[in-house]
C-alpha cells in the first residue's frame, strides 16, 4: 500500500506525456501577455526525518498532504511570482519522547496547520524547442496543537503536541516545448525540509515539556511533470519527485490548476 502514490503518479504522468498533442488544445496565449492567474493546488508527500537524541541519530517518517489557494502573477514568459495560503496535514510515525516526567511513544495520526508559501520563476534561456528556467520556493505548515490521552494510567494525564515544519526548493527547470499545449520538464532541485515537535504532558501535579528539531534526511529532489493547456485560459500542472537518501527513497505528488484573467 505505501508504493500505491508513486505508482499511480508514474501512472498519471505517462499517460499525460504519452497523449497526442492535440488532445489538450492548439492555441496558446500571446507570449507579450501579463496576467494574474488564481488556482487551487494539492499536494501528497512522504519525508523521512530525523534528529539527534542523547548523542544517538533517530528517525521518523512524516506523510503530509497540503490543500490550499494560489495566486500567480506571470510577466510575460520571462518571470512569474505565486503565493500559497491553505490547509496541512501531517502525521508522524512512532515518535519516542524520554525527557518527560512519564515517557511515552506517540502515534500522531493527522495534525493540522495553516499553509503559507511563496515561490518566484525567472527564463533563463528559452527557444522554439527547449526552455532553461530557475526556480525558487518556499512553503511554512504553522501546526495546530492536538491533545491525546496518556494510556495505562490510573488518574487522567493528557499530552499536547504542535508540530511546525518547513521547505526550500531551489533549483532549474528543463523543459521540452516541441508540443503545442503540453510542455514536458525536469526539475533537479536541492530540497530542505526541517522543523520542530514540541510536546507537553500534564499528568496531575507532574508538568513537562519537550521538543524535537526535525531535519529531512534526503536534501536533493529529481522531479518529473508536464504544464497543460486544457484551454486559453484553463492550465495544468502535474508533477511527481522522489528525493533518495541513504536506505530508501522519499516522494511527493503535486497538482495545480490555474486560470489565467
Amino acid at each position: 500500500m505505501k508504493h500505491h502514490p508513486i505508482c499511480l503518479s508514474a501512472l498519471v504522468l505517462a499517460v499525460f506525456l504519452a497523449a497526442p498533442p492535440w488532445t489538450f488544445g492548439q492555441s496558446r496565449p500571446p507570449s507579450d501577455a501579463s496576467s494574474f492567474r488564481p488556482g487551487l493546488e494539492f499536494e501528497y508527500g512522504s519525508r523521512t526525518v530525523g534528529w539527534t537524541e542523547n548523542g544517538q541519530d533517530a528517525t521518523s517518517r512524516a506523510s503530509f498532504w497540503t490543500a490550499g489557494l494560489v495566486l500567480e502573477y506571470r510577466i510575460r514568459t520571462v518571470f512569474s511570482v505565486a503565493a500559497r495560503v491553505g490547509y496541512s496535514s501531517t502525521s508522524f510515525d512512532a515518535l519516542t519522547f524520554r525527557q518527560l516526567p512519564l515517557s511515552i511513544e506517540l502515534e500522531t495520526g493527522g495534525m493540522g496547520g495553516l499553509l503559507l508559501g511563496a515561490e518566484v520563476e525567472k527564463s533563463i534561456t528559452s527557444g522554439e524547442a527547449y526552455s532553461l528556467d530557475l526556480a525558487g520556493q518556499f512553503l511554512a505548515s504553522l501546526g495546530f496543537n492536538k491533545k491525546w490521552d496518556v494510556p495505562g494510567l490510573a488518574v487522567e494525564g493528557t499530552v499536547e503536541g504542535k508540530s511546525t515544519w518547513m521547505r526550500a526548493v531551489f533549483g532549474p527547470i528543463i523543459a521540452f516545448r516541441g508540443w503545442p499545449g503540453i510542455v514536458p520538464f525536469l526539475f533537479p532541485r536541492l530540497d530542505y525540509f526541517w522543523g520542530q515537535f514540541k510536546l507537553d504532558e500534564s499528568v496531575q501535579e507532574l508538568q513537562g515539556s519537550e521538543q524535537k528539531d526535525l531535519k529531512g534526511k534526503a536534501i536533493f529532489g529529481l522531479a518529473l511533470g508536464a504544464d497543460l493547456e486544457l484551454s486559453e485560459r484553463l492550465f495544468l500542472r502535474c508533477e511527481g519527485a522522489v528525493y533518495p537518501r541513504e536506505g530508501g527513497t522519499d516522494f511527493s505528488l503535486r497538482v495545480r490548476t490555474l486560470y489565467a484573467f
